[in-house]
């Protein structure tokens, strides 16, 4: 019963270590997303080039 009870609390923990290192990642991700966007604020427009048509 001891060890079942040890294994457990083992598996329990390395759930935990998985959760907190997604939770890591998410953010990290949306801070990403978040400079990709101030970037795509602050670009210059370009000039558009070619055929106009009428």
């Amino acid at each position: 019963m001891f060890t079942d009870n040890l294994s457990i609390k083992l598996e329990i923990a390395e759930i935990k270590k998985n959760l907190s290192n997604q939770n890591k990642n998410i953010e990290l991700v949306f801070s990403y997303l978040d400079e990709l966007l101030e970037k795509k604020e602050n670009e210059i427009p370009r000039t558009k080039i070619g055929y106009k048509k009428d």
